[in-house]
């Protein structure tokens, strides 16, 4: 008797479960990057390294949030990865803003200007991407966010 009401038990919680698919989100967040001198030198070639990069991301606040998190595979939300004989440096912007409004990143480069990097957010479903581009308020066309956008470094 324990038996069958056992079994009537876990069948009716095995019914009762009610089995929901996890939404997938595909992100597309990424901006490429070639950050050279005044004479044109890429420097991510020879002067500068991952440590020499922070990443913030500004709120909608107004407050910067230093993009460091040692969890990730990326830990500061970008990474240096070479392209044939350059190197270029892989960012992952700021999409954390609602459908159609604007979200901001700002670069710092150690011994230049800060570099900022504007997206227009698109969520539609599970994506949450970007539209529009804009570094140091330029727009950037579609066409050249195939390939890394050169930013020339300012002091």
């Amino acid at each position: 008797m324990n038996k069958l009401l056992l079994i009537i038990v876990s069948a009716l919680s095995f019914i009762a479960c009610k089995k929901e698919e996890t939404k997938q989100t595909n992100l597309y967040d990424k901006v490429q990057l070639n950050l050279v001198d005044e004479n044109g030198i890429n420097v991510l070639n020879s002067k500068l390294t991952i440590a020499d990069l922070d990443l913030y991301y500004v709120t909608s606040a107004g407050d910067k949030i230093l993009q460091n998190h040692g969890n990730l595979d990326f830990p500061k939300n970008m990474n240096i990865i070479n392209d044939r004989q350059d190197k270029m440096l892989i960012v992952f912007a700021n999409v954390d803003a609602q459908n159609n409004e604007f979200a901001e990143s700002i670069l710092k480069v150690k011994g230049y200007n800060d570099i900022t990097i504007k997206v227009k957010v698109q969520k539609t479903g599970g994506s949450v991407g970007y539209s529009d581009l804009f570094v140091n308020g330029e727009s950037i066309s579609i066409d050249l966010r195939a390939k890394p956008l050169k930013v020339q470094l300012k002091k």
